[in-house]
Parts: structure tokens; sequence; C-alpha cells
């Protein structure tokens, strides 16, 4: 269970401090960028497809962010619900059986939640346009 919670570690530096301050980002990120040529003599990327960039760029940065902001927040519920645990007069393997349902509980939010939804999931009400 660990690896599947620490995948995204990997891309983390450790010893890296990222700075909150969006100017001295920016200003990084420009000063990174400013003094490499276009690759072979290619032009220089067009206006759209810089935005178009951006907005990927935007699209990830908010995917992982959330992906950390949900990993998190099951951290915390487990946290607590180890805390109540704790605190309260159970045994240890009700306490074990407690955890294991609320992993599983997660997992099925998950999987609920990279569900795609599609027409089978409704059921419908009523026929409309069908005539007299």
């Amino acid at each position: 269970m660990d690896s599947a919670r620490s995948w995204f570690k990997k891309f983390q530096h450790k010893n890296e401090k990222v700075e909150n301050s969006p100017k001295k980002k920016k200003d990084l990120e420009n000063a990174k960028y400013a003094h490499k040529p276009p690759i072979d003599g290619a032009e220089a990327p067009s206006t759209a497809t810089k935005q178009k960039a951006a907005a990927a760029k935007q699209y990830i940065e908010n995917h992982y962010k959330a992906q950390m902001k949900n990993l998190q927040d099951r951290k915390e519920r487990r946290w607590m619900l180890e805390r109540k645990l704790a605190d309260a007069d159970v045994t240890a393997e009700e306490q074990m059986n407690m955890l294991k349902f609320l992993e599983e509980k997660e997992t099925e939010y998950m999987r609920l939640q990279r569900h795609k939804m599609g027409v089978d999931d409704f059921e419908p009400l009523t026929h409309i346009g069908r005539g007299a």
C-alpha cells in the first residue's frame, strides 16, 4: 500500500525548495528559457502555441495538485480514525478491521471518481416525442 501512496514522491526532490511567490516563479521561468535559441533554426513558437502550452501546463499542474490534495485528505481521514480508535476501548483486531474497511471505502470512492459517466448510468423516466 505504501508503494501506491508514494508513487508521486519519485518526481519530487527532497532538497529542492519551491518558492510560493508567483513573481519569483515567473522570473525563474523567464531566465531559464530566455537564453535558448530555437532548435535547428526553426521558427520560434507562435503565440497560439505558447497559449496552448501554458494551458496544458496549467491543466497538468492542477491535476497533480488535486491528486496531492486527495492524498493528504485520505491520510488525514485515516489519522483521525486511528486517533479515535486509540482513544476508544477497541481491541486490536477490531481496529484493524475498521482501518481495512476505511481503505476499502476509500478505494471504492476513488474507483467511482475515475468512472466516466455514460448513457447506461441513467434510467429513462418518460418517453418524449413518441406521438399519440
